[in-house]
């Protein structure tokens, strides 16, 4: 999932997803979350990139299928925020409304889809970017997060006697990392298909 794009891309992803028996959803309801994300959010007045925010799943689909909410409550997720040195929280708070402004100001859609590639594995210039403060911003925002999601698929997947299911996962491109080594390398799945859909043109 990406976070910001055309219309009919998050069409097609949700039509796709209320075509399984169960969807994971993610979503921090948290005032935190409402400045973090002020990075993207406040890029979308730019009637140059002409996009759109992710818009919500419906809560209650006319399909049959379940939809659960697999990720954080806002007071787990505070609790993971508060383990973040609070310089690097402020700079947080400061610095995602100047890249959000300075991105609706300048940004075209292809600068932002060269920003957009992701593989399974960290690239070389993740590994080299490391370090100790980056890493506690990733242990609340990503790391916390992908082990409530895992446990929730793995309770979808641990259901007793149950049928075999489709079960889709609607998350941002950076949790998949930890779901695909879940299933790999815990239970040997491995990918029968793939389908691309365009996030923008």
């Amino acid at each position: 999932m990406e976070h910001v794009g055309e219309l009919d891309f998050y069409r097609r992803v949700y039509e796709e997803a209320c075509a399984h028996d169960v969807v994971l959803i993610e979503g921090v309801k948290s005032p935190i979350t409402t400045r973090v994300t002020r990075s993207y959010r406040w890029m979308l007045g730019s009637k140059r990139l002409n996009l759109n925010l992710q818009p919500p799943f419906p809560p209650a689909p006319n399909t049959g299928v379940r939809v659960v909410h697999a990720d954080l409550t806002a007071d787990e997720f505070g609790v993971a925020w508060a383990k973040v040195p609070l310089w690097i929280r402020w700079l947080v708070y400061v610095a995602a409304p100047i890249i959000g402004l300075r991105r609706r100001e300048t940004a075209t859609r292809q600068m932002l889809a060269k920003r957009m590639a992701m593989d399974d594995q960290p690239s070389q210039k993740e590994l080299v970017d490391w370090s100790p403060e980056a890493a506690a911003l990733t242990a609340a925002i990503l790391d916390a997060r992908d082990e409530r999601l895992i446990q929730r698929l793995e309770e979808e997947l641990n259901v007793p006697n149950g049928q075999p299911r489709r079960i889709a996962i609607v998350y941002g491109a950076m949790h998949i990392r930890a779901v695909l080594r879940a299933v790999t390398t815990h239970r040997r799945y491995y990918a029968r298909g793939s389908e691309w859909l365009t996030v923008w043109v």
